[in-house]
């Protein structure tokens, strides 16, 4: 497969299998990664003829062999170190008219054959990859090996050899760049995943959009405990909806969601109770933006003050809110998590709670001079399911109006 690989750990580590037949035409190709200046990659000997490739230096892939008429070498130049720790592709072609050393499929060296005298390429030995004969062995990673169209299965081969490890680490080094949007790289056995749960986006490489853009006056709303026991449509969902608790009090929410808009002030996050209880995000009316709880006991709701910049810039933002009992932590985009706590008088109880809204509330709050958000929202699905997970539990109605 793409990433059948094997780590070479030791100046003397290598897999050994079957004699290559390429006896007309042979046709090579694999990825590698190092740090090391040089090493062979992979070699293959007979009576005196020979097959072989190597780093011969930090910017010179060779290619090398001979079929009864001398040594031929091709070398390829890079004009940047290739023991960059970088995957680097190499291919390389013999058949009975000509050679070919390409590299990273941009930099190629072509040798006609000559003309007259021997053609095939006759080997007994078995194929090294790594260190053989004396040679410099390589020290690095190598996945997908094909020999004339066959992939050889590197990972297999090196669980039973000393000095080399099935797969390659470091992934994340090469190919982290590609998870966009803040999306975080993650190391696996045999390649690497994005995890874009901290994010606005999905897919394999966070780069689909799963916001939403509200204009002015519209408006989502969820509703966070259900409301039509009626609308079930079994009997056994209506056995688990008459098990769920009807009322939610909370003494903790995690939030996390982005958002981008040019509009202030706007109300970005707002959830409700059937009490008087409530929490809202919202930009005021130089774009800074505020939290604001009202959990009674207090006069008038506690208000943080999260940030004084003018974030009504139409510049994508992230906001992470955590709150357990008084203790309150708020981040915003790469800046440090900075903790509030409730006062004394304040209850830390958030009672029954009710529904979440994007952009505006419709009806039961007066949002004073805040129109509703007029821009993109985009919701962060993952953190925005957990913070329903922790308000509703199992159960949850959405609605759009």
């Amino acid at each position: 497969s793409y990433w059948n690989a094997a780590s070479f750990n030791t100046p003397s580590s290598y897999l050994h299998f079957s004699t290559f037949q390429g006896e007309t035409s042979a046709d090579i190709s694999f990825y590698f990664k190092t740090s090391a200046p040089y090493g062979v990659f992979l070699e293959n000997l007979g009576n005196t003829d020979f097959i072989r490739l190597e780093l011969k230096s930090p910017t010179v892939v060779s290619f090398s062999f001979d079929v009864g008429n001398g040594p031929v070498e091709l070398n390829v130049h890079s004009p940047t170190p290739l023991n960059d720790d970088q995957w680097h592709r190499v291919s390389a072609e013999r058949n009975t008219k000509e050679a070919i050393l390409q590299l990273d499929q941009k930099y190629k060296e072509v040798r006609p054959a000559p003309t007259q005298g021997h053609t095939r390429l006759e080997l007994y030995s078995q194929l090294y990859v790594g260190a053989a004969g004396g040679q410099r062995g390589f020290l690095g990673c190598i996945r997908s090996l094909k020999m004339n169209g066959v992939t050889l299965d590197l990972e297999e081969r090196a669980k039973v050899t000393p000095g080399v490890k099935p797969g390659c680490s470091g992934h994340c080094t090469s190919f982290g760049m590609y998870c966009r949007n803040g999306g975080k790289c993650v190391e696996k056995y045999n390649g690497y995943s994005c995890d874009c749960s901290t994010t606005a986006y999905d897919g394999p490489f966070c780069s689909k959009d799963v916001g939403g853009f509200f204009e002015a006056g519209t408006l989502v709303k969820y509703n966070l405990v259900p409301e039509v026991i009626a609308a079930a449509s079994s009997l056994d969902e209506k056995s688990l909806i008459h098990n769920l608790p009807v009322e939610t009090n909370l003494t903790s929410e995690d939030l996390t969601f982005s958002f981008s808009t040019s509009t202030s002030p706007s109300l970005l996050v707002y959830v409700s109770s059937k009490t008087q209880d409530y929490m809202a995000v919202v930009l005021r009316h130089n774009g800074t933006l505020q939290l604001r709880y009202n959990l009674g006991g207090l006069r008038e709701p506690f208000s943080i003050d999260i940030d004084q910049r003018n974030l009504a810039n139409g510049q994508p933002h992230t906001v992470n809110i955590s709150r357990v009992e008084r203790d309150i932590e708020v981040q915003l985009d790469h800046y440090p998590p900075v903790s509030y706590t409730l006062p004394e008088a304040s209850d830390t109880q958030f009672t029954l709670v009710k529904s979440l809204f994007l952009g505006k509330v419709f009806g039961g709050f007066v949002l004073d001079e805040w129109r509703g958000f007029s821009s993109e929202v985009s919701e962060w699905a993952e953190g925005l399911l957990q913070l329903l997970f922790v308000l509703c539990g199992w159960y949850c109605t959405t609605a759009a109006l």
